[in-house]
């Protein structure tokens, strides 16, 4: 019998974080803010570089996406989660809700 998906899939990163957080904000002088999703660091030259280029790019990209962007999401896994996948089998999506809804259009 196979475990149940939720036994199956890896430790949220945030919730990884979350026993440093709260040890952080027993601090009395709160010292270190790590709430998830506020950026406070600078952002990069290179990405500040990307996104001015791509404001003179109006338009959708492919449904597949670029192959540069197949490649990085392909590296990534390869470096984060130690799997190789091809980027040919990359498929980008808005969100998570979006790729379950679009799936049996995919799968057939």
């Amino acid at each position: 019998m196979s475990l149940p998906l939720e036994d199956r899939l890896p430790e949220f990163p945030w919730d990884v974080l979350a026993p440093y957080s709260r040890r952080a904000s027993e601090h009395p002088d709160g010292l270190v803010d790590v709430s998830v999703g506020t950026p406070v660091d600078a952002t990069p030259a290179i990405v500040q570089q990307a996104l001015i280029a791509a404001a003179d790019a109006p338009g959708y990209p492919t449904t597949a996406g670029t192959p540069g962007l197949r490649e990085a999401c392909a590296g990534w896994m390869k470096r984060r989660l130690g799997v190789t996948v091809p980027p040919s089998a990359v498929l980008p999506s808005i969100g998570s809700k979006e790729l379950v809804a679009n799936l049996p259009t995919v799968l057939g």
